[in-house]
């Protein structure tokens, strides 16, 4: 946010004030001063406020300050996926404006409207019943499904993702990740070479959110009112999406990175297991789970660790610590131990996720 953006706080809000309003007022039916700004926690790499005005209240997505990689923080390609699939069956915010000059924020942004709700990051939804769980996970496994039918060209996604197999343009992307990191646990290279081989071809081509999980999901009790964050939705392969969903099973309850309900009673929870998840899917689209799905679940695991290897190495002062780099090889003998068909006995305990 520039000096433009602000000129007086109360209490955490902040007042907006010069170009950026006469915009909004002129732009969002609706919409009118004085209109207050605070942050709002999630959004992972892309900034996100809360704006509150007469007439409503509202989230501003923006680019970061001083973004330089041209293919990062994509806020254009959220605004694209949103608006496309508003009005269909998949809860989306409406985005109301787009702004791509930098001039009014300090950098690009849109606007859409509040969806009532709460993100929850812990897989466990500590504070939901036990038949809450069971609608909240069956409605995230519908909704996925839903979005996994539709038809790229249909909603008006034709060309949304890069050409060529999504499968191993994402294997090579997190294994390139991980060696310009350094410090690469041997693990994580094994799986990382059998998964370049293991990972089957690319069947089938639908809208991916890349990142479906309950963080980005929020629930108003246990029904799922709107789907965030789709930084990294493309076109690519559904089962990555759905394997995606399903680390959660493989991951402890207590981390740094991604909670999850590994070693927890599932059933007393009110937690479906993942295969019954996986049948649910199944009958949902009509698609059958790969004689390989292993290697989708191994892959999931294979870029949680890329993921928390570049975190742990970006804020070490030199080699990451012991604790972070056995957290990483943890990861990595799970998804060898699925290539292998022996996730039953792989490690429940991952310290620290």
């Amino acid at each position: 946010m520039n000096e433009l953006a602000v000129i007086e706080t109360n209490l955490q809000a902040q007042l907006l004030d010069g170009p950026i309003v006469s915009l909004l007022e002129k732009c969002v039916a609706g919409l009118r001063a004085p209109l207050w700004i605070s942050p709002l926690t999630g959004g992972r790499s892309n900034p996100t406020y809360r704006l509150r005005g007469q007439g409503g209240r509202y989230v501003l997505r923006s680019r970061p300050s001083g973004a330089r990689a041209s293919s990062a923080h994509r806020i254009d390609r959220e605004v694209r996926v949103l608006r496309a699939l508003h009005g269909s069956d998949i809860p989306v915010p409406q985005v109301l404006l787009h702004v791509t000059d930098p001039h009014y924020f300090g950098e690009p942004f849109y606007l859409m409207s509040l969806m009532n709700g709460e993100a929850v990051e812990d897989a466990a939804l500590p504070d939901h019943s036990p038949a809450a769980r069971t609608q909240a996970y069956e409605q995230a496994i519908d909704i996925l499904a839903r979005l996994h039918r539709l038809s790229p060209d249909a909603v008006g996604l034709a060309g949304f993702g890069a050409p060529g197999d999504y499968n191993r343009r994402q294997s090579a992307r997190w294994a390139d990740q991980i060696a310009r990191d350094g410090q690469e646990p041997p693990a994580l290279r094994e799986l990382a070479d059998r998964l370049a081989s293991a990972l089957p071809a690319q069947q089938r081509t639908r809208v991916v959110h890349g990142d479906y999980r309950f963080g980005n999901l929020l629930l108003q009790g246990a029904r799922i009112s709107a789907v965030l964050d789709w930084e990294l939705s493309t076109l690519g392969d559904p089962f990555a999406d759905l394997a995606y969903f399903l680390l959660a099973f493989d991951l402890a309850p207590t981390g740094q990175i991604l909670p999850g309900v590994s070693g927890l009673p599932l059933g007393d929870l009110g937690i479906p297991d993942p295969q019954a998840l996986c049948d649910r899917y199944c009958r949902a689209t009509g698609f059958t789970l790969p004689a390989d799905w292993q290697s989708y679940r191994a892959f999931a695991l294979h870029r949680t660790a890329a993921i928390a290897h570049g975190v742990f190495c970006r804020n070490a002062d030199g080699p990451i610590a012991a604790d972070q780099r056995g957290q990483i090889e943890t990861l990595a003998e799970i998804g060898l131990a699925y290539l292998d068909g022996s996730s039953t006995n792989r490690k429940d305990s991952i310290r620290g996720f």
